[in-house]
């Protein structure tokens, strides 16, 4: 018998996942309509039957993302997970939600990867406080200071900086710490303060605007092992700092060996043959250092017991050191891995469907 406190807890959850469901479903019919297919992209009875053989045991689903990535990319899988089903089983049943609201501190990074290589922290606000890159406290003047002193640094967010949005990037050599301070004070919320990263010279004649970061989802097994499902090159276009493919960046698909794959694509599934600002082929390009790239997450993943599907952005410093930008505990997008490398858990599909709707532990 549950409390009322446990009904209300248990019907706002019931709403949230309707909630969820409703707006990733809308998203995909709105990608469809983009791509300007008659019909709406119908799917075939017998595709359709064969997508409810694979999502039988799930409550409900959309067939909106079998839609989408069936037209955009010319093939049919019918275990491409929904993007509904995704946000409203999938990721909740693997990642503690409430625990990475806080754990989603950039500021608290220098001390969850142990080992790897992190952006160099110049300062950061936490509630209101200030702090220098070794966690005492400073006052706003000290962090002012710091932030003067690197020649190129950048501000975002501390939680919550999804598709690289408000990031405000910063060039001491035009700045005084009037306008400094100014800039630091755009919100109340907590920021942190990164020093610019100067990146590998192979990704960067892909795109030579932003930091182009690979994108890895990482899910930790039962038996602890980690399993890397899928990896992709996020780049930015038309001179963008930033490389989200919800900010108009693009992305591709890159093999087992950490060659390119021959297309990339943006967030509304149109195509590209090659990158639009710098022109260059993607499969004339290999990843360099891949294999640490994959060790480097891997070895981490096992530290997150609680978020055990994990999407990582990693960059590659001017040495081709693999450098963790971020840890997406949660939200993590897929449409681009779907996109670029199809169905995201590939032929493993029935077994997460199982674990998270039927077995359940």
């Amino acid at each position: 018998m549950k409390t009322p406190k446990e009904y209300i807890y248990y019907f706002l959850e019931i709403i949230i996942r309707e909630r969820r469901r409703h707006y990733w479903t809308c998203l995909m019919k709105r990608n469809v309509s983009s791509l300007g297919v008659r019909g709406g992209g119908k799917l075939t009875i017998n595709q359709k039957n064969n997508i409810k053989k694979v999502f039988q045991k799930v409550p409900s689903f959309s067939y909106a993302s079998h839609k989408f990535y069936t037209i955009a990319t010319g093939k049919f899988f019918p275990n491409y997970m929904p993007d509904s089903l995704f946000y409203q089983y999938i990721d909740p049943f693997y990642n503690n939600w409430d625990m990475a609201s806080f754990l989603d501190h950039k500021g608290l990074y220098r001390n969850m990867f142990p080992g790897a290589k992190q952006p160099k922290l110049l300062t950061y606000r936490m509630n209101g406080f200030w702090y220098n890159e070794n966690g005492i406290i400073i006052n706003q003047e000290e962090a002012v200071s710091a932030v003067m002193r690197s020649k190129n640094s950048f501000i975002k967010q501390a939680v919550g900086s999804e598709g690289g949005h408000g990031i405000i990037f910063v060039d001491s050599s035009k700045q005084t710490s009037q306008s400094l301070k100014k800039q630091l004070d755009f919100n109340s919320l907590d920021i942190v303060v990164q020093e610019g990263l100067e990146q590998s010279s192979t990704l960067s004649c892909i795109n030579s605007s932003s930091v182009n970061t690979i994108r890895l989802l990482t899910l930790l097994k039962r038996d602890g092992n980690v399993k890397i499902y899928s990896t992709v090159l996020r780049m930015g276009i038309n001179e963008s700092k930033v490389d989200n493919a919800s900010s108009g960046g693009i992305t591709v698909g890159i093999e087992e060996n950490g060659r390119l794959k021959s297309c990339a694509y943006n967030a509304k599934g149109i195509r590209f043959d090659k990158h639009p600002t710098s022109g260059v082929k993607f499969d004339d390009f290999t990843i360099p250092n891949f294999e640490e790239i994959k060790h480097t997450v891997k070895e981490q993943a096992k530290n997150f017991p609680h978020f055990r599907l994990i999407s990582w952005d990693i960059a590659l410093d001017k040495n081709n050191n693999p450098i963790i930008i971020e840890a997406n505990l949660k939200y993590g997008e897929i449409d681009f891995h779907q996109l670029n490398n199809g169905p995201l858990f590939g032929d493993d599909t029935k077994e997460i469907l199982n674990e998270v709707f039927v077995h359940k532990h």
